[in-house]
């Protein structure tokens, strides 16, 4: 009985030290424990007892024979090392128990939280220039088991948001940049074209005064049937004189009439190239809108296409009565393809998959990666036994691709459940989630498998 006390007497001041505080709460002052001890004389009797043995090895002292009797002196002293070390492990235990609850409770909001990040990473708009670091993220969130790890993944994607919005803010200040320029230079253009008119009607008006008096000469000379020999003279240099400002006016007129060509060809070119560049820069959005709208691993449409797609199609077919067909698809066992073969593997059995899925089937069909290694399919005006056929093949197509890794044979199926839009369908997540409901019914059901609600 005394070993065992000291074995565990031992244990217990490996693990922590004998003070105040460890006794306090083995010894707790409110409890009701008729055994509570006094702190203070249990420490210096402990610390009296001890002193008498061999500090080294304590337990040589003391047999392990039940039937030794102690003296009674230590009858009490054993009584409460008895009670310290029971009620230290008591406490021990309900430490742990707080501890392991602690740490599911943690465990539960970091995978809550992930899930979160997941879905705001796949509904995030950032410049196409940064999806390959986006994509890193997603992996690297597969990894985060601790509170810490997914802060820095929340301060990650931060920092890329910011990244992002600075591309786009520094596209859109060069745009400007650009169309502020071409501005001014037509401002300049129009200064010039102005200047030049108001020379040429002040040129025109002096023109204009110099033959009007020339004419009303003629028109006095005229008037005179006899001409005198000076008169004659006179009238020859007045036509002379008109005869040259009608020449230096028409030749006026060419030169200002090249000029203004020369600035509305100008003025045209600019606007050509004000034009292009506009042309350019909406071809340039509508780039993006395009890449903003498709999955830059699969290349099919992401989950933003799909829930506009969805919600135009749901739309259509409740106001028309034609069939809409929602369709979940997942592979099989993914994880496993990553954890035994390496994301790269798992990248590029998405890829092959996702083509062969956009393959079998037609252009009034739809097909998004959803996220991760699902899919969605949205098919209109099929029967019942005619979905069930389509589905079937896409699923056999799936498992009859032959992969290989690490020169191993790897057979990939395929999960899919199926439902078609109701007309009580209040919106299209009811839909959706009730083909959710069929796509866990066949992976629960053993996979590999089309199930329609």
């Amino acid at each position: 009985m005394l070993t065992d006390l000291f074995r565990k007497l031992h244990l217990l001041m490996q693990q922590s030290s004998i003070d105040e505080e460890l006794l306090s709460l083995v010894f707790d002052p409110k409890s009701n424990d008729k055994s509570s001890v006094d702190i203070e004389a249990f420490k210096q009797q402990l610390s009296a007892f001890l002193h008498e043995k061999d500090s080294e090895n304590p337990f040589t002292q003391f047999p392990d024979n039940s039937n030794d009797k102690q003296p009674s002196s230590l009858s009490g002293f054993i009584l409460q090392l008895d009670t310290l070390v029971t009620r230290y492990l008591q406490i021990n235990q309900s430490l742990s128990a707080k501890l392991e609850h602690c740490e599911e409770t943690q465990n539960k909001l970091i995978a809550t939280y992930k899930k979160r990040l997941v879905t705001l990473y796949k509904d995030i708009n950032i410049h196409y220039k940064l999806h390959a670091r986006l994509n890193e993220l997603t992996i690297a969130l597969e990894e985060v088991n601790t509170s810490e790890a997914l802060l820095i993944s929340i301060e990650d994607v931060v920092i890329l948001l910011l990244k992002s919005i600075d591309h786009e803010k520094e596209n859109s200040k060069f745009f400007l940049e650009t169309i502020h320029q071409e501005i001014d230079d037509i401002n300049d253009i129009n200064q010039i074209t102005k200047k030049l008119s108001e020379t040429s009607a002040q040129q025109r008006q002096q023109w204009d005064k110099s033959t009007n008096k020339n004419l009303q000469n003629l028109s006095d000379i005229s008037q005179r049937i006899d001409l005198s020999i000076n008169d004659d003279k006179i009238l020859t240099n007045e036509i002379a004189q008109l005869n040259l400002a009608m020449s230096d006016k028409a030749h006026f007129d060419q030169q200002m009439l090249a000029a203004q060509q020369a600035q509305i060809q100008k003025l045209a070119s600019k606007l050509n190239h004000i034009e292009k560049e506009a042309k350019s820069y909406h071809s340039q959005l509508a780039q993006q809108k395009l890449i903003n709208m498709q999955d830059s691993l699969t290349k099919l449409p992401n989950r933003k296409a799909l829930e506009k797609e969805f919600e135009s199609r749901f739309q259509y077919a409740k106001s028309s009565n034609q069939s809409l067909w929602v369709v979940v698809a997942d592979i099989d066992h993914f994880k496993m393809i990553n954890d035994q073969y390496g994301h790269s593997a798992g990248d590029k059995t998405l890829q092959v998959i996702a083509s062969s899925l956009g393959k079998c089937l037609r252009n009034s069909e739809f097909i998004a990666r959803f996220g991760g290694e699902e899919f969605v399919f949205l098919i209109p005006n099929l029967s019942t036994a005619a979905i069930n056929n389509v589905l079937n093949r896409v699923r056999e197509r799936i498992k009859a691709i032959p992969f290989k890794f690490k020169n191993k044979k790897v057979q990939i199926t395929l999960s899919l459940g199926a439902t078609r839009v109701k007309p009580n369908d209040i919106d299209r997540q009811v839909s959706f989630d009730r083909a959710d409901k069929a796509l866990y019914q066949a992976k629960k059901q053993g996979r590999d498998r089309v199930t329609i609600f």
